[in-house]
């Protein structure tokens, strides 16, 4: 968890930004790495951070906010992974040097495959072999064998280099890294009510949790069974979907949306008749089962959902609008740490069982190089482009108990507004982008 969270992500900021300690026998001015030393650019930067806020969807836990105001008053650990494995490498490609570019994407490929809940040994050997060169390119790129620049190769440096190794001998670092532990201290301190004894009554409130977690180990049925939201729709399989629905069905007016319903109900044999035109009523979300699934090119924005009954069984559509596939120039250029999409809106309209529906994701918008800013004036060719996010270690997070809040289970119709990025990725074939 430090090592990840705290003390890399502190190197690296430390050299984008130029904070590290400079000998006298250097000069931060021949640092061409540290583009956050502007602090025109870092303000700029840390707008952008804060601006991807609204795309972030409500499973991501806390967003990062502006770096450029919070890194130094308490940014959270949370905070640090999100920001510089997720935001980071989609926002620091228009502005830092390609070199250093890449070879901090190889940084962030190796850190995402490890944090995985499941680890396989094809993603462990790449996760090391991403790691390893990482290592050995800093001190060529940084250090430039100058003693006076040997402090920049710290020891957290070097153990990223041995990370893959201790995940094949003792399993997948969310089995023993402090996220659980750290879980646990800030829910008895949060119960911390005496205030002049704070210690005894710290143990007293950990004593009692002890005691009640052996009770329910030793007699399951003391624990309740948790009631679903009322008014949700079990889908099977750990899908759900909650409350928020249209009262009554509504006609579907987008032309693209009627095909596509058309189409589905022909495939399964129900006939249809000329000038028909489909409507349903929509759901506004979707639970999805626990875990995280990565690999893949496939990401879509949900319109909504509905439901038909197809052969005396009811099935559970999701209305899309799918994304391009990631730009294979920048997948390539980043080792797969940046996916970069075309968004098309309205062109674009697709129905999917919610069975195909893999994780959700964060499609935040990619600024553009001079280069490709020089090259589209109008706004036409990257206007509507985006890069995915996923969350960092999402099944850690449900180990603790993080997920989706429940949203939407008052009686409301469906608001088909700007939801901001709130999209689903479907997985179709398994293994790396």
């Amino acid at each position: 968890m430090h090592l990840v969270t705290l003390n890399i992500t502190d190197l690296v900021l430390g050299l984008l930004r130029g904070t590290l300690q400079c000998d006298s026998t250097d000069d931060k001015e021949s640092w061409s790495w540290a583009i956050f030393r502007d602090k025109h650019v870092w303000r700029t930067h840390g707008a952008l951070v804060a601006s991807a806020t609204r795309y972030l969807p409500g499973s991501f836990d806390r967003p990062p906010r502006n770096p450029a105001d919070k890194i130094s008053s308490g940014y959270k650990a949370w905070e640090f992974l999100l920001y510089v494995y997720g935001l980071l490498p989609g926002f620091l490609r228009h502005v830092q040097r390609p070199l250093y570019y890449q070879h901090f994407c190889k940084l962030v490929v190796g850190i995402r495959l490890l944090l995985q809940y499941q680890l396989p040994l094809a993603h462990l050997r790449t996760a090391h072999k991403l790691l390893v060169r990482h290592a050995e390119d800093f001190e060529t790129l940084y250090c430039q064998r100058r003693a006076d620049r040997m402090h920049f190769v710290r020891q957290s440096l070097h153990a990223t280099g041995h990370i893959a190794h201790e995940a094949h001998r003792t399993g997948p670092g969310s089995l023993y890294t402090q996220w659980t532990l750290e879980n646990f201290i800030g829910n008895i301190t949060r119960e911390l009510k005496q205030h002049v004894t704070p210690y005894a009554n710290v143990s007293e409130h950990a004593l009692r949790r002890c005691q009640a977690n052996a009770l329910k180990a030793m007699i399951p049925d003391l624990v309740p069974d948790a009631s679903p939201p009322v008014g949700s729709v079990d889908l099977g399989g750990g899908f759900r979907l909650p409350r928020a629905a249209d009262r009554q069905p509504v006609l579907v007016a987008n032309e693209l949306e009627q095909a596509s319903i058309v189409s589905l109900l022909e495939c399964h044999g129900v006939p249809i008749q000329t000038g028909w035109k489909p409507s349903a009523r929509r759901w506004a979300r979707l639970r999805l089962p626990n875990g995280q699934i990565l690999g893949g090119e496939h990401f879509a924005e949900v319109q909504y959902f509905l439901q038909y009954d197809l052969n005396n069984t009811v099935h559970t559509f999701a209305m899309i609008s799918k994304f391009s596939d990631a730009d294979p120039t920048i997948t390539r250029e980043t080792h797969g740490a940046v996916l970069a999409c075309m968004y098309r809106g309205d062109a674009s309209r697709e129905i999917i069982d919610v069975h195909g529906i893999k994780a959700v994701v964060a499609m935040v918008p990619m600024p553009k190089t001079q280069e490709e800013a020089a090259r589209d004036q109008s706004g036409n060719l990257y206007g509507d482009r985006y890069f995915v996010v996923e969350k960092p270690g999402l099944a850690v997070a449900l180990l603790s108990g993080v997920g989706e809040a429940h949203m939407g289970d008052e009686d409301e119709d469906v608001y088909m507004g700007d939801l901001g990025r709130n999209d689903v990725k479907s997985v179709k074939q398994p293994g790396l982008s």
